[in-house]
């Protein structure tokens, strides 16, 4: 192989090294909470957290029937509508997401 050869190929390889570091795991992060089985307590999930979601854990909002925790940053997130996506949790047992504009 020449030179010529490998610059192409090193070209080639940092193209497709770009291309799959920009994915956005917005969907995978809705897919995530959806499949989250409602009861599912908070330690449980806090230990299965995906790498690609960061949840604000030491600071929820407190709400009538129980706590709420922000998703604070989503790997590759580039939402054009910048929503805001909760757990929702009651009594440490998790009952479900809200997502908000």
């Amino acid at each position: 192989m020449t030179t010529k050869d490998f610059k192409g190929i090193f070209r080639l390889l940092t193209i497709v090294f770009l291309l799959t570091s920009c994915k956005s795991y917005y969907n995978d992060t809705i897919d995530w909470m959806d499949k989250i089985e409602l009861g599912t307590s908070l330690e449980d999930l806090k230990k299965n957290q995906p790498d690609f979601v960061e949840i604000d854990w030491n600071n929820p909002d407190t709400l009538n029937e129980g706590l709420r925790f922000r998703i604070e940053k989503i790997k590759g997130n580039n939402d054009i509508l910048s929503m805001s996506h909760y757990l929702l949790f009651s009594n440490n047992k998790y009952i479900g997401r809200q997502s908000v504009k």
